[in-house]
């Protein structure tokens, strides 16, 4: 698979289930790894970009994500790392014109796993010690725990 996010955003188009895990640095697509542990074939797809830019893009796609249209597999998913609002509080435009659910979760989870994988560096005087909560939506929450998975377990050792 040559560009792992365009892929895999279109394959969850076409039905494909997935499972994105920050911990583990993994992406599972039909039960099948496509990253495992951080490791992978071919491209990301997403290139690094500067921590402001990383998070204006985190706040796009986290958008899209909040006010897309949720079907019965996209609300049966254990695992949600953000918030997207139920059907019930969206609007007539979300409803008519928003991105299936399901498509929006893995083109903002991916890209946030594929940032994490390119190296990004979580900067403490701009993001915080132990998070970084959009100032546009209080909802957007991005733990450092995500990006640096050993912090808190340093942190208490010091």
């Amino acid at each position: 698979m040559s560009n792992i996010y365009e892929n895999a955003v279109r394959a969850v188009e076409d039905g494909a289930k997935f499972t994105v895990d920050f911990r583990s640095r993994s992406l599972k697509l039909n039960g099948k790894y496509l990253i495992e542990d951080g490791l992978y074939e071919g491209e990301l797809g997403v290139p690094l970009c500067s921590g402001e830019e990383f998070l204006a893009n985190v706040e796009e796609l986290y958008y899209r994500y909040k006010h897309s249209v949720p079907s019965e597999r996209s609300e049966s998913k254990l695992r949600r790392y953000f918030t997207a609002q139920p059907e019930r509080e969206l609007d007539n435009q979300a409803m008519l014109y928003g991105e299936r659910r399901d498509k929006a979760q893995i083109a903002l989870e991916l890209y946030v796993l594929c940032q994490i994988l390119n190296g990004l560096e979580w900067v403490p005087e701009t993001m915080g010690k132990w998070f970084w909560q959009c100032g546009n939506d209080k909802d957007l929450v991005i733990l450092r725990q995500w990006v640096e998975p050993d912090y808190n377990n340093q942190s208490f050792n010091n």
